[in-house]
């Protein structure tokens, strides 16, 4: 089910409903709000806002629809001669609302029943939808990505090319370096070192690499403690400029007043219960139901039917002109009391978010100051150990023979191959990646130009289902109505030199001729334009985007037909909310009724 609140849409002042799935039926007679709450529903599903969706004389509004999943609320406000909508509406798609709009919001504003009603071309709101898709700016886009995959396509397959050469150079590379390493070895037997040269080298670059992640450790701590120290400072600037309210009655004072906002409340509520039921007996003429009235040329004279004195009917108006004189003050009082529980209730608020800001202050405080003492004093163990490692290089360094030419020369020609040949393998790993991708993308631009040939063809392709679907929709209206004509159909002009459609034109035939829209009775105008909606529903798939039709203004079916097009309607969608009057009958359905709504029309009594 759905839940409606509403307030200040259209007719309606306050009113609530609920919408179940199937047909969902307004009845009542003429300024009960039935067309008011079909507004309120295509309001909060995303339909467009004029200034009578907002109630005359109302300087804001809103609807609020409660699904099983989700809540849905759309405010209005009026500014100047202009209503503004705010909030968050069913449809947030500016392409599902326009469609929503023509095809499945079928009240009086639907502009493809007005067109058909007025004879205008079908055509431009038939396909409006499609011109909010923008095709041809999709047809650039996806030739654009499609001009890049084939870019890829490209660079993989000669990736592909260059893989064999590639392995090739890595191979030759390997076979250098092992030939060099294998007289860096020789070397070191010739020498005399031995087993002990490499160790001492393989010691020193050990230690040059333990120097060296203990000085970017010691960067680290640095810059860790620079960091914690400016947050600190920030912290304690921030706490001391913080103030924290202190009002230890304020609690009790709030308590108070909301104490006599309520008892106000209650006293306005006994009061104005008082004021109309008296105004009711006067002002519709009860006075004989509720005590004996004796009818002079200067006053009624009556016994007054609560305390049983005599009294007169210019006495009573007396009294009622101070109960009204009562309410007022108390509303007046009521609206100061609101005034002052608000400021208080701001300022309690206030206070105990600066209660937890200070107690955050405090707690963040402490933490830091913790963590930087800790980080002080690694720093102190982590320069010490610098201070170790690079002692230990330094000797290391001193023993290593760098008059040791022909072994450096050697050492740098292994180091020259080894980058050499790593970046040969990275290389070749990227190009057999590149390669490896071109069944994906040749699967991608494949997808790219379907995708472009059907956004080509969606223009012609939403006419043939639009003039498809109205065909067979006409072809149950003839079965199931009976109505004067035998067929219609949207018949399609074709530009000669692009190949689109430029016109749907609406053809009916009565007794094998042609005929015009004014030939045919307000009944079978509105089934025609209904159904045209109904084509243009099917066509851009509306059902999937909101899963209600919303029928208003039928006046012109009789009721038999009525129930026959809401009954043919509802097999089309999820929620199906129509209006109609009392003598159109019961509906197979949900009946909601709006004797609890409290709307325009009620308002007869007076502004006190």
């Amino acid at each position: 089910m759905w839940d409606l609140e509403i307030s200040n849409i259209a007719g309606i002042r306050n009113g609530e409903a609920t919408v179940e799935s199937g047909i969902n039926a307004v009845q009542a007679s003429n300024w009960q709000g039935k067309t008011s709450l079909v507004t309120a529903l295509r309001t909060v599903l995303g339909g467009s806002v004029t200034s009578a969706t907002l109630t005359d004389g109302a300087a804001e509004g809103h609807v609020r629809l409660q699904t099983q999943d989700h809540e849905y609320e759309r405010a209005l406000r009026r500014t100047g001669e202009t209503v503004v909508a705010d909030g968050q509406p069913y449809l947030t798609d500016e392409r599902a609302r326009a469609a929503a709009e023509l095809f499945a919001f079928l009240d009086e504003r639907n502009r493809i029943r007005r067109a058909v009603r007025e004879g205008d071309d079908l055509t431009p709101h038939l396909v409006q939808p499609l011109e909010q898709e923008d095709i041809e700016e999709q047809i650039a886009q996806l030739k654009a990505e499609r001009e890049t995959v084939e870019s890829e396509l490209d660079r993989a397959q000669q990736a592909a090319e260059k893989l064999p050469g590639k392995t090739d150079a890595i191979n030759k590379l390997e076979s250098e370096l092992e030939k060099l390493q294998a007289e860096a070895d020789t070397l070191d037997d010739d020498t005399g070192a031995g087993s002990d040269q490499t160790e001492l080298r393989s010691e020193l670059t050990q230690a040059r690499r333990e120097r060296e992640q203990t000085s970017q450790r010691v960067n680290r701590l640095e810059g860790k403690i620079e960091s914690l120290e400016a947050q600190i400072s920030e912290k304690e600037s921030e706490l001391a400029e913080l103030t924290v309210s202190a009002d230890p009655d304020l609690p009790e004072t709030l308590a108070e007043k909301e104490r006599a906002l309520r008892d106000i409340d209650q006293e306005i509520e006994t009061l104005e219960a008082l004021y109309n039921a008296t105004k009711q007996v006067l002002d519709q003429g009860h006075l004989d139901v509720v005590s004996d009235v004796e009818r002079r040329i200067d006053s009624d004279y009556l016994t007054c039917w609560v305390c049983g004195s005599d009294t007169t009917r210019d006495d009573i108006d007396q009294q009622m002109d101070g109960l009204s004189d009562a309410i007022s003050d108390r509303r007046a009082q009521r609206s100061e009391l609101q005034s002052t529980v608000s400021e208080l209730q701001d300022k309690q608020r206030e206070t105990e978010q600066q209660r937890r800001r200070k107690q955050s202050l405090e707690d963040g405080l402490s933490e830091l100051r913790t963590n930087l003492a800790d980080s002080r004093e690694e720093l102190s163990q982590a320069e010490n150990e610098l201070t170790e490692c690079s002692e230990r290089v330094g000797t290391l360094e001193a023993r290593v023979q760098e008059t040791d030419d022909r072994r450096k020369s050697l050492d740098q020609e292994i180091a020259r191959t080894e980058t050499k040949l790593e970046r040969h393998r990275e290389e070749h790993e990227q190009l057999e990646s590149q390669a490896q991708q071109r069944e994906q993308l040749q699967e991608r631009l494949d997808s790219l130009s379907d995708e472009i040939e059907a956004l080509r063809s969606r223009h012609e392709r939403v006419i043939r289902t639009a003039r498809n679907a109205f065909t067979e929709a006409l072809e149950d209206v003839v079965d199931k109505f009976n109505p004067s004509f035998e067929r219609a159909r949207l018949k399609q002009h074709v530009d000669p030199d692009s190949g689109r459609t430029e016109q749907l034109e609406l053809l009916i035939a009565r007794d094998g001729r042609e005929i015009s829209v004014d030939a045919l009775s307000e009944g079978e105008v509105e089934l025609i334009g209904l159904i045209a909606a109904l084509a243009g529903h099917e066509a851009f798939d509306v059902a999937d985007q909101v899963p209600c039709i919303l029928l208003d203004d039928l006046g012109g079916l009789a009721s038999e037909h009525i129930h026959t097009l809401v009954d043919y309607l509802s097999a089309r969608t999820e929620y199906l909310v129509t209006t109609a009057y009392p003598e159109a009958g019961e509906f197979d359905g949900h009946v909601l009724s709006p004797a609890d709504w409290d709307t325009v029309s009620d308002e007869e009594a007076p502004t006190v």
